[in-house]
């Protein structure tokens, strides 16, 4: 396979045009990885390994994004940290998007997504791409087996308001 100029790769993907999106991805996973080193999510799993398989799940023009997305929550980060790695204005406006209160109700997160299924532009597609793939990595590595289980409920019925709005995997 050939590679011109404009083609970048990230997940062994040629990209063409994505050179930007894939540095700006280097760069949060870099900051991701520090600033979430030995962090532990609601569950307890390190939350390093959800925020990369999110990372993995969604395309390449949502990586930086996808890298991002806990990190107001879980750590002291300003925007102007996440200005200086690189994020573009839409980039930055998405994982605000992202950002919840982690002490909210079912309720309240459910808003909190409908916000999200609502959003339009560039940041509310990249919100929802990256939004989908964590409620499936939450669905799938984290969340209790049982269908009557305490984030289940609201986690199928945030993917219940995503379902058929614009992302950049629809």
């Amino acid at each position: 396979m050939t590679r011109d100029a404009r083609s970048s790769s990230v997940h062994g993907v040629f990209t063409p045009g994505g050179s930007e999106a894939i540095v700006r991805a280097r760069a949060a996973r870099r900051f991701a990885e520090r600033v979430h080193a030995g962090v532990a999510d609601r569950y307890g799993a390190p939350l390093l390994d959800h925020v990369r398989r999110v990372a993995a799940a969604v395309p390449v023009e949502a990586c930086a994004v996808a890298w991002l997305h806990e990190v107001f929550e879980h750590s002291t980060a300003s925007d102007a940290d996440v200005r200086v790695i690189g994020a573009t204005d839409d980039e930055l406006q998405a994982i605000r998007l992202l950002t919840r209160d982690p002490e909210a109700d079912d309720r309240a997160y459910l808003d909190h997504v409908a916000r999200i299924a609502a959003a339009r532009g560039r940041a509310g597609e990249l919100a929802r791409a990256v939004k989908v793939a964590d409620l499936q990595d939450r669905l799938g590595h984290h969340a209790p087996d049982t269908p009557d289980a305490p984030a289940r409920p609201a986690y199928d019925g945030a993917l219940a308001l995503l379902a058929g709005r614009p992302s950049l995997v629809t």
